[in-house]
Formats: structure tokens, C-alpha cells, sequence
């Protein structure tokens, strides 16, 4: 085999592994470039939301696979009108709960997450909770 010939193979070769590694890839969820919309409210400080939308990147991140979060949002007056999910999941009070809703796109890995495959979903929502004003915000659902 000439050196030509080897190269040739070795590129080959390297091409290979490099398609098996973007089909094998991350099996998170995209959050590399998600743009934040928010303003302080009468319940939440802007530091408050912020440590919120953390909160739902971080679970995104961490399951759905083939996505690509947009946008994440936050609206008081929409909050409000979910006051019904706060009564479910036995919060009474200010600052224990709060709702975001958000914006991404599916490629065609996503079809494994229960998504459809090159999708956008608009207005997902996410229900996150807190026991107190100083402790962390978890994600307790999301949906629609």
C-alpha cells in the first residue's frame, strides 16, 4: 500500500468516526442560545426568575434529547392565570411557585423524547416550585 493509498484510508476512516459521533452525540437538550424575556414583578425580582429559567434549562439539558431550547418567558398576568395548578400542587403563598413557558425546536432525535421529529412547541409550560423565598426552584411539571 502506498502512502497515498494509507492517507486516503486513514481519512476515510476519520470521516467515519466523525458521522458516528454526530449520530451518537449528546443525548441532551440544546441550551447554548436561549433568549430570556422577563421583567420583575410585584412576586418575583428579576434574580428570582433568573433562578428560575436556570432551573428549567437545567432540566431541559439534562433529558430532551434532540431539542433545542428557544426561549424561555415570564408573564405575571399569565401566571395569574394559573391559579388552579397552583391550588394541585398545594402551594399557598407568594413566591412558591411560578410558571414559565417556553419555545423550542425538534430535530429528528427527538422523535425518542415522545416529540415530533423538526417541530416547534410554543407555549410549553413549566410548573416550578419552591418551599420558601431562599430556597432553590424545582421543576415539578411541564406540558401544555
Amino acid at each position: 500500500m502506498n502512502r497515498k493509498t494509507a492517507l486516503i484510508a486513514i481519512a476515510g476512516a476519520f470521516a467515519a468516526l466523525g458521522i458516528l459521533a454526530a449520530l451518537v452525540g449528546p443525548s441532551c437538550g440544546n441550551v447554548k442560545s436561549v433568549e430570556r424575556i422577563a421583567r420583575a414583578t410585584d412576586l418575583y425580582s428579576k434574580g428570582d426568575i433568573d433562578d428560575a429559567f436556570n432551573a428549567v434549562e437545567s432540566e431541559f439539558a439534562s433529558g430532551f434529547k434532540g431539542c433545542t431550547l428557544d426561549e424561555l418567558r415570564y408573564d405575571d398576568e399569565v401566571e395569574s392565570k394559573f391559579l388552579d395548578e397552583m391550588l394541585a400542587h398545594g402551594q399557598k403563598g407568594k413566591g412558591d411557585l411560578i410558571v414559565v413557558l417556553s419555545e423550542f425546536t425538534t430535530n429528528w432525535r427527538a422523535a425518542d423524547e415522545g416529540f415530533s421529529p423538526n417541530d416547534r412547541y410554543e407555549d410549553w409550560q413549566w410548573i416550578l416550585t419552591r418551599p420558601s423565598q431562599d430556597a432553590p426552584w424545582k421543576v415539578v411539571d411541564w406540558g401544555y
